[in-house]
């Protein structure tokens, strides 16, 4: 008979999708969720079996009005009995279920670090970091998608419990062959302050190449600033604002284009990064010590500066990028290494 596992995490997250989906091979499987959750979860978890406690989650932090949930979800979790808690984000579901584990010591809790819940957060103030401190204390396992991001949660709480890999992907074909456009430059990350794309769209002007095309997915609350500020710089007829894209629509662009950028001020280990990899783009990316684990600069990569002309590929780069995907970041193996883990907490 299979364990019971509970995951509190957004149901709604693509993350989430890809923990149950490798999960649920080893585990009866729960779902604690705040935000609902997405249909295709039903393919691995039975519907009785995901439970919505509704309240809107920021991932900025600060979600205190979240402690209002907690008798609820203990309440949940006694009915179920589980052997393992599994959190995702620390500043939400991993406080309240801290707070299940200081009330059920017997259950085996894992939490499992995201980026700005390690990066970002516990930094903002002294009440937030505490909160943070307490949350990581009570793991008996830590999971981080970085070795920079892993240093940060010791320094932030001296627990070293922690296994380190990549929220990473499906097995992939090396004999695959992609056809490149060396005109198109993709960015998928979200319009937002901290993703930089403002500075994304100045940099391309700069390039004063009229071939080369710019795809900008996704949203958020910078879409018309950039679209004035594209309009603004002459070049609105190279950059295309395509929105929010399933997995299938961007792996149609991460196959075309020679380039993806991505430059956010913060970050960890990003999936993005992994899939343009894993799709033989060449990355050009901020210098930050996550993206370090993945690129070494003016080889299979570059770091971007605003006065960087767009580089030169090499033509083995594709075949370089795809086989560091194949050897570090295939999630089920990641995934057969955290289960044995488990069994010696």
């Amino acid at each position: 008979m299979k364990n019971k596992y509970i995951i509190m995490a957004d149901g709604k997250s693509p993350h989430t999708l890809k923990w149950v989906s490798e999960l649920c091979n080893y585990f009866n499987l729960f779902l604690i969720t705040l935000n609902g959750y997405d249909k295709q979860l039903l393919a691995y978890i039975e519907e009785e079996q995901i439970f919505i406690v509704n309240k809107y989650v920021k991932a900025s932090g600060g979600n205190f009005k979240l402690l209002l949930k907690y008798f609820e979800i203990k309440k949940i979790v006694a009915s179920i009995e589980p052997k393992y808690l599994n959190a995702h984000y620390i500043s939400s579901y991993g406080v309240l279920a801290a707070l299940v584990k200081r009330a059920n010591p017997k259950i085996k809790l894992i939490q499992s670090a995201w980026g700005s819940d390690i990066l970002v957060t516990p930094f903002e103030n002294i009440i937030k970091k505490k909160v943070t401190q307490f949350a990581l204390a009570k793991a008996d396992l830590i999971t981080s998608d970085s070795y920079y991001m892993s240093d940060r949660i010791i320094e932030i709480s001296a627990n070293e419990r922690i296994d380190t890999f990549p929220f990473g992907l499906e097995e992939i074909d090396l004999t695959e062959k992609t056809i490149k456009d060396k005109n198109l430059i993709f960015s998928n990350r979200a319009l937002s302050e901290n993703y930089n794309i403002m500075t994304i769209v100045e940099w391309f002007a700069k390039l004063h190449n009229e071939e080369l095309r710019l795809v900008i997915a996704n949203e958020g609350e910078q879409k018309e600033e950039l679209k004035a500020l594209a309009k603004k710089l002459g070049i609105a007829a190279q950059i295309e604002f395509v929105g929010f894209l399933n997995k299938g629509e961007q792996e149609v662009l991460y196959k075309k284009a020679q380039y993806y950028i991505s430059i956010p001020s913060s970050d960890s280990t990003a999936v993005s990064l992994l899939e343009a990899m894993r799709f033989g783009c060449y990355p050009i990316v901020s210098n930050l010590p996550a993206n370090r684990e993945w690129i070494l600069d003016e080889c299979n990569g570059s770091f971007f500066s605003e006065g960087m002309l767009l580089p030169e590929v090499e033509q083995n780069v594709s075949t370089i990028n795809k086989n560091i995907i194949n050897k570090k970041a295939i999630f089920s193996k990641s995934i057969k290494n955290y289960i044995n883990k488990l069994e010696n907490i």
